[in-house]
């Protein structure tokens, strides 16, 4: 008897699986359309919350990488952006937005750290001159995710 119930109810629990993956894919691509429309919609927190919950679920999508970054970027954490290009550059070197964008975050940091350069040079003139010039030669004119630029 027990062997009937067991065989009646394997082809059941075969289906509730397919039906648990399928509301699991389907609840991941909905999740990917709130993120994409909230960061169209420059609702950048919504977004961020969104893209997190996805690297989390499909932490191999080299877009949704991407995406995190230029809103981390947005709001002005370039070490968060930066791990952000970083990963995602990993999964697909070949993507020049990745490269672009992770270029621009370590323009940025290196603009900052030349600025603290040249405030604590203080008596060290040489040093002064050097970062002043190097803060001018860096200074950031484009922001990943924004305007023109990649997305």
């Amino acid at each position: 008897m027990w062997r009937w119930v067991a065989l009646l109810l394997f082809p059941l629990m075969l289906t509730a699986c397919g039906t648990t993956e399928r509301l699991f894919t389907g609840d991941l691509f909905e999740m990917q359309r709130s993120a994409v429309l909230a960061y169209d919609k420059g609702e950048d927190a919504k977004a961020e919350a969104l893209y997190q919950g996805l690297v989390r679920a499909v932490p191999n999508d080299a877009e949704t990488w991407l995406r995190l970054g230029n809103l981390y970027a947005r709001s002005n954490r370039p070490d968060l952006a930066a791990e952000a290009y970083q990963r995602a550059v990993l999964l697909n070197p070949g993507d020049a937005r990745l490269w672009y964008n992770l270029g621009i975050i370590r323009q940025r940091q290196a603009h900052a750290a030349y600025i603290q350069a040249h405030t604590m040079a203080g008596d060290d003139k040489a040093l002064a001159s050097q970062a002043e010039a190097l803060v001018k030669q860096l200074t950031p004119n484009d922001t990943p995710g924004s305007g023109d630029g990649p997305k």
